[in-house]
């Protein structure tokens, strides 16, 4: 199993290297809360959300869902 910090340190790596300023502290999308937010050179608003194999599928799907209302991609 993948550990849950790698995981978080490894995307948000991978958007720092595409130019993206990142936080992966919790962050308001909307009615709910992703784990990290990334913003793009150009100024477009990321929204990340890591899961484990523990957590609830469909809640993380709300949570896309609502992230995407709130303006994110």
């Amino acid at each position: 199993m993948t550990n849950e910090r790698w995981l978080k340190w490894a995307i948000a790596r991978y958007y720092r290297s595409h130019g993206c300023k990142v936080s992966m502290k919790p962050a308001r999308a909307g009615n709910a809360m992703v784990d990290g937010v990334a913003v793009g050179p150009e100024g477009e608003r990321i929204a990340i959300e890591v899961k484990s194999p523990s957590d609830d599928v469909i809640r993380g799907v709300g949570q896309c869902y609502e992230a995407v209302c709130a303006g994110y991609r």
